[in-house]
C-alpha cells in the first residue's frame, strides 16, 4: 500500500499584545517606589554616558502661565495604557533630546510647588534622615568589653554574646556552648550570669519566663505575687483568672496588679534593639488645604531630574567609527526614552493623587470613619486610564496628609450596605469597631454578635463573621480574651 503526504494551509486571524522595550520600561518605573526609582535611576546614570543628572535651577517659570503646565499634561499621551489595548506602541523620534522639566512642573503645577511656611500651611516633617544605631549584638559586646574581668571571661562571654538571637535569647544549649569553648559547665553558667546583667535587661535568658525573672530582678520586683504568676504563665495567656485567684490565693485587686506587672515587661528584649537602619516613608505626594481647596502636589526629592549630556550629543556628529556612532546613537534614544517615561510616571502619580483626594475629600476633613468605599476602576474610570495602571500607580507610592502619610492602596477599600442605602467603608467600619471596644466594659467585653448588633443600630448592616473578621485584621483578641478586671466603667 501506498501512503500520500498531505499539505493544508489555514490563513488564522489573531490579536497578540507585543511589548516593546520602551513599553515595559515604563510600566516598570510606574510600579517602583522612590527608593527604587532612585537605585535605578543610578544604575542607568553609571551605564549611560549620555545621560546626566539636572540640579540647575529651573529659571523663567515664575512667568509661565500656571495652567500651561496642566495642559501640557493633559495632552500628553499615557504609555502605559498602551499594555490595556492589544497593539504596540511607539514613541516618536521627534522627541526633543533635552526634557524641559520647568514646562511640565511649573511653580504652581504639582512638581516644583513648595510649601509655604505662612499662612498656616504645615510643611511636611524632615524626618528622612537617620543615622545608624547599635545593633543588639553591638551593644552587647561594648558591654562585655568594659565588664570582663580577664580575657578568659571575655571569650566565654563572647560565646554567650554570639549566641543571643535578635529576640534577645540564648539560641543554643549552655552545654553545646561550654563543649564549644572546652569549658565547664560552672564557668559557662558564670558567663551567663554575666551576661545577664547587661542592658536591655532579660536579654540571654533560655525561655520566657527567665525573660520576665531577669527583668523583675532588675526592677527590684522579683517578690511574689510576681515570681507567682511566672509559673502559671499559660493560664496567664488564657485569661484564665478564676483558676489563677484560686491557685495563687489571691483577690480581684492584688491579681490585677500582678497582671498588669507582667503585661508590663518585654517579652523579646532584644527587638529594642534594631540591627538595620529604620527606613522612613518618603511621600511621593503632598495634599494640603488652600483656600478652601485641597491642593495635590507631588514631592519634588521624589522627582528625578535628568539631561541628555550635550557634549557627548555634539560628539555623535564628529569623525568616529560606526560602531561608536551606534553606541552613541543607543544611549541617545534610550535616555530620551527614560526621560520621557519619568515625565508620564510623574503626571499619572499627580492624576490618580488627585482623583483619589477628589473621591476622600470628607476623610480629608472629617476622619477615618468618613473614609468612602473606593475601587480602583472608579479612579481608572475618573481620570481616563487603565485599571492595570492605577493598580500599579497604588502600589509602593505614599501621600502625606494632614491626618498622616498613607499608602496610595490604603484609600481603597470595599463597601457595606446601610438600612439607608448608603455605602460604608470596610475602612471605616473597621475604625467604628475599634472605637467600640476602645469603649467597651473592661469586664464585659463585647462579643463580635453584639459588635455587630450596634453596628446595625448605627445603620451598618454587617454579620457577625463579617465583624470577626475585621477584628482579626485588627489585631483585637476575642472577647473571651480581652477580659479584664479593672472595675466597672
Amino acid at each position: 500500500m501506498a501512503y500520500g503526504l498531505t499539505q493544508e494551509l489555514k490563513l488564522r486571524m489573531g490579536m497578540q499584545l507585543v511589548m516593546t522595550p520602551q513599553l515595559q520600561m515604563a510600566i516598570r518605573l510606574l510600579q517602583m517606589s522612590s527608593l527604587d526609582l532612585a537605585e535605578y535611576l543610578q544604575e542607568e546614570l553609571d551605564k549611560n554616558p549620555l545621560l546626566e543628572r539636572d540640579d540647575s535651577s529651573s529659571e523663567g517659570m515664575d512667568g509661565e502661565d500656571p495652567n500651561a503646565a496642566q495642559d501640557k499634561i493633559a495632552k500628553s499621551e499615557d504609555l502605559l495604557d498602551a499594555a490595556s489595548p492589544i497593539m504596540e506602541t511607539n514613541i516618536s523620534d521627534d522627541l526633543p533630546v533635552d526634557a524641559d522639566w520647568s514646562d511640565v512642573y511649573s511653580g504652581d503645577s504639582f512638581g516644583a510647588a513648595q510649601f509655604e511656611t505662612t499662612g498656616g500651611s504645615e510643611a511636611p516633617p524632615l524626618e528622612n534622615t537617620l543615622t545608624r544605631g547599635d545593633s543588639l549584638f553591638d551593644h552587647l559586646t561594648w558591654q562585655l568589653g568594659v565588664s570582663a574581668i580577664n580575657d578568659r571571661e571575655r571569650v566565654l562571654g563572647m560565646a554567650i554574646v554570639d549566641a543571643v538571637d535578635e529576640n534577645g535569647y540564648l539560641s543554643v544549649d549552655l552545654a553545646v556552648l561550654a563543649e564549644m569553648v572546652n569549658a565547664s559547665l560552672d564557668e559557662m553558667e558564670d558567663a551567663l550570669l554575666l551576661v545577664q546583667s547587661f542592658d536591655p535587661s532579660g536579654v540571654a535568658a533560655r525561655n520566657l519566663a527567665e525573660c520576665l525573672l531577669l527583668q523583675l530582678k532588675a526592677r527590684k520586683l522579683a517578690v511574689p505575687p510576681y515570681t507567682l504568676l511566672l509559673d502559671r504563665l499559660e493560664d496567664l495567656a488564657r485569661r484564665d483568672y478564676r483558676k489563677l485567684k484560686r491557685i495563687l490565693k489571691l483577690d480581684d485587686e492584688d491579681l490585677a496588679d500582678a497582671v498588669d506587672v507582667i503585661q508590663s515587661l518585654h517579652p523579646k528584649p532584644g527587638l529594642l534593639f534594631g540591627s538595620e537602619q529604620a527606613n522612613y516613608v518618603i511621600p511621593d505626594v503632598f495634599v494640603r488645604k488652600q483656600d478652601g481647596e485641597w491642593i495635590v502636589e507631588i514631592n519634588p526629592e521624589t522627582v528625578p531630574r535628568l539631561r541628555i549630556n550635550r557634549t557627548y550629543e555634539k560628539a555623535i556628529n564628529d569623525r568616529m567609527s560606526e560602531q561608536d556612532k551606534r553606541f552613541m546613537t543607543e544611549n541617545a534614544r534610550s535616555a530620551q526614552w527614560l526621560i520621557k517615561s519619568l515625565e508620564q510616571r510623574s503626571s499619572t502619580i499627580y492624576r490618580v493623587a488627585e482623583s483619589i483626594v477628589r473621591f476622600q475629600k470628607d476623610f480629608l476633613e472629617h476622619g477615618q470613619e468618613y473614609l468612602r468605599p473606593l475601587i480602583l476602576k472608579d479612579v481608572a474610570d475618573d481620570i481616563g486610564v487603565h485599571e492595570s495602571t492605577a493598580s500599579r500607580v497604588t502600589s509602593n507610592k505614599y501621600m502625606h496628609t494632614n491626618r498622616g502619610i498613607f499608602e496610595l492602596k490604603f484609600f481603597f477599600s470595599s463597601s457595606l450596605a446601610s438600612d439607608s442605602g448608603e455605602n460604608h467603608s470596610s475602612e471605616a467600619v473597621k475604625y467604628k469597631i475599634r472605637k467600640l471596644v476602645e469603649n467597651e466594659s473592661a469586664r464585659r467585653p463585647l462579643s463580635d454578635e453584639k459588635l455587630a448588633k450596634l453596628l446595625q443600630e448605627q445603620g451598618i448592616a454587617v454579620a457577625r463573621r463579617t465583624v470577626a473578621k475585621y477584628r482579626d485584621a485588627l489585631n483585637i483578641p476575642s472577647s473571651s480574651r480581652r477580659k479584664r478586671l479593672a472595675p466597672e466603667r
